[in-house]
């Protein structure tokens, strides 16, 4: 069980979806196992960090293998994967689950997936978007498996006839770093074709390791360009994830559909001034909520307008101001598009800088 010792660093919300594979059924009826009965799963559930021990034992119980190694390989052999070692081989394992899943998608399905992992693929193609994460890795920021295995932990949700965990307010804030839980949960990767030929019990073990894989990558100690911690990083992720969600309620704002044009050109002058531009359909996905082409012809003219201001950002910053929104909101604005790429080294201090500047704080 040595190889699972991690589970100890691991927090119980975290948990959830490993803990729902081991007691659950794929039609949610409950499983007989050794862990609900065990006497501190009774105590202590849903505080699932306290008897982290059960669930390792659990893990490999149900999966007949004396360790998470022995899994990891029986998993990969199934797919004819070889690798140097353990994390290649998990690597390896969640690439080639996220190519399935990405076999259908839509361009718009691909815009979203690299909004996901805050990347700017020069195509978006799956080949695409892994180049623009093999490159952000090699250039030593964010871990980018990090963000593939909170999408795989989404996917493995699609081997339940009904989402196990949407009750579950531990469940919400142990993903809050990712935005499409929803939208990764039904893609229903293990009615793939080519993983039909699979038993019961080895789509259970599939879907096992690739829950493991994502607490694994998750606890992995990873740093940014900037020298920031693992904790550091995550916070900035999920205060990330906030902002994606209150920023698109005051951005797109049909009461004042001129608030929309200035925001934009916000966007363009703030983050030209760093030579950072962003794709317009992923300027529009964070800043309104909609893609560029889900905009009405009005709204999209408006927005290719303000491609081409030629304001300051003091002066774009007075008319939002006198449009109606609060100096909180412009913090907020500032703090979307600030976070929004990894290659700004002093985040914080970039934010606090414009700021101040701009009379917000």
């Amino acid at each position: 069980m040595d190889s699972l010792e991690f589970f100890s660093h691991v927090m119980s919300a975290d948990f959830d979806i490993l803990v729902a594979l081991l007691s659950k059924t794929k039609t949610g009826g409950q499983k007989e196992c050794a862990l609900l009965s065990a006497r501190d799963y009774q105590c202590y559930a849903p505080d699932h960090h306290q008897y982290w021990e059960l669930i390792a034992k659990e893990c490999l119980a149900q999966t007949d293998s004396k360790s998470y190694e022995e899994l990891l390989q029986s998993v990969g052999a199934q797919f004819a994967l070889t690798a140097k070692n353990p994390m290649e081989l998990e690597h390896a394992l969640l690439w080639e689950i996220m190519a399935k899943a990405c076999e259908k998608y839509t361009e718009e399905d691909f815009i979203r997936f690299a909004l996901e992992l805050r990347v700017q693929p020069e195509a978006y193609t799956f080949t695409g978007i892994k180049e623009a994460l093999e490159t952000k890795y090699a250039e030593k920021e964010t871990l980018p498996m990090y963000k593939i295995s909170l999408c795989i932990n989404a996917l493995v949700l699609g081997y339940f006839a009904k989402n196990p965990c949407a009750q579950s307010a531990p469940y919400v804030s142990s993903l809050l770093e990712l935005r499409s839980t929803e939208f990764f949960g039904t893609c229903k990767i293990f009615e793939h074709e080519s993983l039909q030929k699979f038993s019961e019990q080895e789509i259970f073990c599939l879907a096992l390791a690739l829950a493991i894989i994502a607490l694994h990558k998750k606890e992995q100690v990873f740093y940014g360009r900037s020298g920031d911690s693992k904790a550091e990083l995550i916070r900035k992720l999920k205060r990330f994830t906030v902002l994606l969600k209150t920023v698109p309620q005051f951005a797109y704002n049909k009461a004042v559909p001129e608030i929309m044009a200035q925001v934009y050109a916000f966007n363009v002058v703030y983050l030209g001034r760093y030579n950072m531009p962003m794709p317009k359909e992923m300027a529009c996905e964070m800043l309104f909520g909609k893609m560029f082409a889900a905009l009405s012809e009005k709204e999209q003219q408006a927005i290719m307008g303000a491609e081409k201001t030629n304001a300051s950002l003091e002066e774009i910053t007075k008319k939002l101001l006198a449009l109606g929104l609060t100096k909180d909101q412009m913090q907020d604005l500032i703090g979307v598009l600030a976070l929004s790429n990894n290659r700004l080294i002093k985040i914080e201090n970039i934010f606090i800088e414009w700021a101040v500047k701009l009379g917000l704080r």
